[in-house]
């Protein structure tokens, strides 16, 4: 996994936790290989305290696009156990 700050920021997603607005950062990092094939356009990555969604490829496109839509119910998820238990 590529480390958050080698990652370029691209800019943040706003996802209502409960009554909490929580800002996830969205970074692209650099398209390659993982150890089961392709790594997806988008996935949410948690590290310690921090969290990202990581997208591979241009953040324009509409496959990026539906990617960082699910990325984001992972985030919603993730977060939601976190701060709402």
């Amino acid at each position: 996994m590529q480390s958050f700050a080698k990652a370029d920021l691209v800019g943040f997603l706003e996802l209502q936790v409960g009554s909490m607005a929580v800002q996830v950062p969205i970074r692209h990092a650099e398209p390659g290989l993982g150890s089961d094939g392709p790594i997806p356009l988008a996935t949410f990555r948690a590290e310690g305290n921090s969290c990202s969604i990581v997208i591979r490829g241009d953040s324009s496109s509409r496959a990026v696009e539906k990617a960082v839509g699910e990325a984001a119910k992972e985030a919603l998820a993730h977060l939601s156990r976190k701060l709402l238990n």
